[in-house]
């Protein structure tokens, strides 16, 4: 079975190109769904959508590429690290679309129908959750084949954690990725208020929450990932067969 370069995969070559071609298709499909209604309206409202799901596609771009950096490439194991850090930075923004149904009461505006809002709205979110899904698949895997199955899911459990921080961080803070390095100072004082003694409950019942619903999005989707998987053992023949 041919598998994906850059690194020893679970899911083959073919199955993970259609994986990966049916969420560019749900891309154009939700771009699509916003160019009609800048057409019809005549307007740019929820156009910061399609940025959001831009900043979705990179932690999928860079779930490929580190396997290759940390085991292929001839450069410094340093690149590798670098954009593992730069991953876990953006991951956040991949299930943070779900939050953008905080503007369902702009649904319907600008002449346009509600059921379009919401039917657009909510493929952005599906699709940035899926992104998201499949790049920490990719690395709970390299982790797995690294460390062993336990530190794979204790490194997924604990981006799921971080990520739903990182989505309040953004929601309710408008807090972004790349204010580590444009305002480091003024996120290192928001983590440390939320985080210390005298943080507010609602971040703490926020992250615990946003975090159960995506870990039960992310074990779906890990089910339907190895739904075709190959049995780890042989069955056994049956008796007439072996007989045969």
């Amino acid at each position: 079975m041919d598998i994906v370069p850059f690194t020893h995969r679970l899911v083959p070559e073919h199955p993970q190109r259609r994986v990966i071609f049916s969420l560019l298709f749900a891309s154009l499909v939700c771009v699509g769904m916003l160019g009609t209604r800048i057409i019809s309206s005549h307007g740019y409202r929820f156009t910061g959508f399609f940025g959001n799901l831009l900043l979705a596609w990179i932690p999928l771009l860079l779930s490929l590429a580190i396997p290759y950096l940390m085991e292929r490439s001839a450069r410094p194991r340093a690149y590798g690290w670098s954009a593992t850090v730069v991953w876990i930075l953006f991951f956040p923004n991949c299930f943070y679309m779900v939050t953008d149904l905080v503007h369902m009461n702009k649904f319907g505006t600008d002449g346009i129908p509600r059921w379009h809002d919401l039917l657009m709205t909510m493929c952005f979110a599906f699709t940035g959750m899926f992104l998201g899904s499949l790049s920490l698949y990719q690395m709970q895997h390299f982790v797995r084949k690294m460390k062993g199955r336990q530190y794979g899911w204790f490194f997924a459990i604990g981006m799921l954690v971080l990520g739903s921080y990182g989505i309040y961080l953004g929601r309710f803070l408008r807090l972004n990725s790349w204010d580590v390095v444009a305002r480091p100072t003024r996120l290192a004082r928001h983590i440390y208020y939320f985080a210390g003694p005298g943080g507010h409950s609602d971040v703490i019942s926020f992250t615990i929450t946003f975090f159960f619903f995506s870990l039960a999005a992310y074990a779906f989707f890990v089910s339907i990932a190895h739904l075709h998987a190959p049995h780890p053992h042989p069955l056994p023949q049956s008796t007439d067969a072996t007989e045969r």
